[in-house]
């Protein structure tokens, strides 16, 4: 254990300094102009202080963030496959998201856009809840075709709806490029609308690991040691909608990082909560932040982190419904 923490902690180290070094413009002429701001008067724009450390934040909170809500929903659902993008949570978030953009509201009023997020998430979170509910008992089975049939209808009605605003080329270029989950051009606006949310949710996790342990051995035994169980579930349902919220106002559409990075955690050690919330935290804000300076160092420019992410997700996805399969031949 201390020797993950150790490894991810020098790695996280190493990628952030890396981050934060390496771009178009020489780290010298960077230093200079952080020199002139601190110590000078200059006002002028600074690529390390007004592109490159907001991106960092951005980046940490978004990995951190999508690690630690799959890995609750996970443990709250006790579903391997559940997580903010298979259960439609995401697109609830962007779908609300889109209005916002269309009747530029975010260019006046930037805040609006993770109270939509996060509004959009809740929502979604709660209908696939409430749907998937059998006889006053979520059925674990019913989950995820919930999920995917809810995240069907709201990905069929954004693209209805970008179809008919077709001929807004500048809007379709930002819808697109935000859907995509693009971490280029993230400025201090993205910081201060992701950072209290991703603080709110993962703090609520913290807290109730030793809960979420508890609730794994069911809502009845759970019951009997004092939980009280449907309190308990819809904080930490909360909790996962601020972060999954907070991250699609700042980044955008992450397709799978919520379930690819929990799972892998788990399988290497275990799946203690207690242990599992801040394994995640730490290793999903250091994964994400290495994925995208991956793509920066290799010329990627085409691709964005959350392309990767559903392109290596789909594939793990598939890979755990094969593993399921055969346990049931």
């Amino acid at each position: 254990m201390n020797r993950f923490y150790l490894t991810c902690g020098l790695l996280l180290v190493l990628f952030a300094i890396l981050t934060l070094v390496v771009g178009e413009i020489p780290f010298a002429s960077v230093w200079q102009g952080v020199q002139e701001r601190f110590f000078g008067e200059s006002t002028r724009w600074n690529p390390l202080l007004d592109e490159r450390l907001p991106r960092l934040i951005v980046i940490l909170c978004t990995g951190a963030s999508l690690a630690v809500s799959g890995a609750v929903m996970q443990a709250l659902f006790q579903n391997p496959l559940a997580s903010p993008s298979v259960l439609g949570i995401s697109c609830g978030g962007c779908l609300l998201v889109i209005p916002i953009f269309i009747f530029q509201l975010h260019t006046q009023f930037p805040f609006v856009v993770p109270a939509a997020a996060f509004s959009g998430c809740l929502l979604t979170l709660g209908a696939v809840y409430s749907l998937s509910r059998v006889q006053g008992q979520v059925h674990v089975g019913s989950l995820i075709l919930t999920g995917i049939a809810v995240s069907t209808l709201l990905l069929a009605i954004q693209g209805a709806l970008l179809y008919v605003l077709r001929d807004r080329w500048q809007l379709i270029q930002l819808v697109t490029e935000w859907i995509a989950g693009s971490t280029a051009d993230r400025t201090w606006t993205h910081v201060h609308m992701q950072l209290p949310l991703t603080l709110l949710g993962l703090a609520g996790c913290w807290i109730y690991r030793q809960e979420l342990n508890v609730l794994s051995l069911g809502d009845e035994e759970a019951c009997n040691l004092g939980v009280e169980v449907r309190v308990v579930r819809w904080r930490l349902m909360l909790c996962v909608a601020l972060l999954t919220g907070g991250a699609i106002a700042a980044v955008g559409m992450v397709a799978f990082y919520g379930l690819v990075l929990p799972h892998i955690v788990r399988k290497v050690w275990g799946a203690d909560c207690m242990k599992l919330i801040p394994f995640c935290m730490l290793a999903g804000a250091t994964a994400f932040v290495g994925i995208d300076l991956a793509l920066r160092v290799l010329g990627l420019h085409t691709l964005s982190i959350g392309n990767v992410s559903a392109l290596l997700g789909g594939c793990f996805f598939l890979f755990l419904l094969t593993e399921k399969r055969r346990v049931y031949a």
